[in-house]
């Protein structure tokens, strides 16, 4: 295994480098994912450093369905912070429920990023885009922070990996996934994390988790 490829694993990079910001102190610790969640976030870094796979090779996707504060959606950006700046050409996208949420993720990546050591650091470079990361070509690829209030979300996206954040209070989440659906189900290797706390029984969110109980198609809950 090479050196890259070490540090894209979650696993690995993020336990021995990362920081976050910590409910009780309200200071920056070394990033444990057995603090909060005994299970949860750990599942969720195993996920993105060697997905599980369907008879046929290709990646399943995982459905979390979890209460608040859990801290399912940050674990979901900060796995997804290594296999990006230290995986050439790769490309991750944020699907958030709001505008605010999505400015609030993305601000919670650059701090991971700003204290990530300077001796390991994947260099960026600059971007015209809002709520995005670009990592050196030939050292990594790029994290993208969507809102699903924009327009027409998931049309023309192609990402190696995608988190979908508190699927329940996007506008329209089935009608989002029916958009980029198509851009994923093709990809053998693509990463995909779907998360938010329960909701109506009936709902979209709802009927998506049940079928992530039942395994169909690529889904794992």
């Amino acid at each position: 295994m090479t050196l890259l490829q070490n540090l894209a694993d979650p696993r690995r990079s993020l336990l021995q480098f990362g920081q976050v910001h910590d409910q009780r102190t309200s200071i920056f610790i070394p990033f444990d994912p057995d603090r909060i969640t005994g299970v949860l976030q750990q599942v969720i870094l195993d996920h993105y450093g060697e997905p599980p796979r369907t008879s046929d090779g290709q990646t399943r996707f995982l459905t979390v369905l979890t209460s608040r504060q859990m801290g399912k959606s940050l674990a979901g950006e900060y796995a997804a912070y290594p296999k990006t700046a230290y995986t050439p050409g790769w490309d991750h996208v944020c699907l958030a429920d709001t505008e605010p949420r999505a400015n609030y993720l993305h601000h919670r990546v650059h701090q991971l990023h700003a204290r990530w050591p300077e001796e390991v650091r994947a260099p960026t470079i600059p971007n015209r885009e809002s709520r995005q990361i670009t990592f050196a070509e030939n050292i990594g690829g790029k994290m993208r922070t969507l809102s699903a209030e924009g327009e027409a979300t998931g049309i023309g996206q192609s990402p190696d990996s995608f988190h979908s954040s508190e699927c329940a209070f996007q506008d329209d989440f089935a009608g989002k996934m029916f958009l980029i659906n198509p851009s994923l189900i093709n990809r053998d290797n693509a990463i995909v994390l779907f998360e938010c706390t329960p909701w109506e029984s009936g709902s979209d969110w709802h009927e998506h988790c049940q079928e992530a109980k039942r395994g169909t198609g690529r889904n794992a809950y």
